[in-house]
């Protein structure tokens, strides 16, 4: 099982603000791997075991894995993203803050020439169910109602600069 308490180190601290790409994005990329690879007991075991903090970082992480999608113009990226707001789900001081990281998911699928729904189904067998019923409401909104706009989110720069903000 991948040793979560890595993602509790003070290193975190503003994650969402570190330059991109960074090597603390590797540290959270090997968790989700070992997540996605691992037998559903051993998933199951890593998903309870997310602390708020550790839920922070997965957060953060998928916002950032949000522009680094656009940027390479890759589903990998997104499938990252997903399965870590998935871990991240009913597990935040604010249960509302995945939703802008959503928002910034569903804009870079779009962006890619993909859709939320399609690399949700990629990804969906391995999400713990609370947070794949959480993505999948999200994506039942109106168009309206996910928009970077209404989450209150815009994007910077373009190309290898292109950020979610």
């Amino acid at each position: 099982m991948a040793d979560l308490s890595r993602l509790r180190d003070k290193r975190f601290n503003g994650y969402l603000r570190v330059r991109l790409p960074h090597e603390l994005d590797t540290e959270v990329e090997t968790i989700i791997a070992a997540y996605m690879h691992a037998s559903t007991s051993v998933r199951q075991k890593m998903a309870d075991s997310i602390d708020v903090r550790t839920a922070g970082v997965f957060s953060a992480y998928g916002q950032r894995m949000a522009s680094t999608a656009v940027r390479t113009q890759s589903v990998g990226p997104l499938k990252r993203g997903l399965v870590s707001v998935s871990l991240a789900e009913g597990r935040l001081n604010q249960p509302y803050d995945n939703l802008f990281v959503l928002a910034a998911l569903n804009d870079a699928a779009t962006l890619i020439g993909s859709t939320l729904e399609i690399v949700l189904a990629d990804v969906a067998r391995v999400l713990p169910q609370t947070g794949l019923t959480a993505i999948q409401k999200f994506n039942q909104r109106q168009d309206r109602d996910k928009t970077l706009e209404s989450m209150g989110l815009r994007t910077t720069g373009s190309g290898r600069t292109f950020l979610y903000e």
